[in-house]
């Protein structure tokens, strides 16, 4: 199996949290956000954290199925022969 540099996978994913997070807030106050029917109580520092790592877990998902998708069929077939 070939292993992928996590900075790959990382570096991309934070610049694309750190970019949709001042996005998404700069639409939407976290102020008036609404959790299961119930007011965010959390504060905005809470929201604007809770938000990047949710945004940079959706990057690092994204950029680790790209970095799949990229192998070769012969190394997915190589690989699942091993097992």
């Amino acid at each position: 199996m070939k292993s992928v540099n996590p900075g790959v996978i990382l570096w991309p994913s934070f610049l694309v949290a750190g970019a949709a997070t001042g996005v998404f807030f700069t639409v939407v106050d976290p102020v008036e956000l609404v959790l299961f029917g119930r007011p965010f109580e959390l504060g905005r520092m809470a929201a604007y954290t809770i938000g990047f790592f949710g945004f940079w877990l959706l990057g690092a998902a994204s950029s680790l199925i790209t970095t799949f998708l990229l192998q070769s069929p012969a190394e997915v077939n190589q690989r699942s022969g091993d097992g």
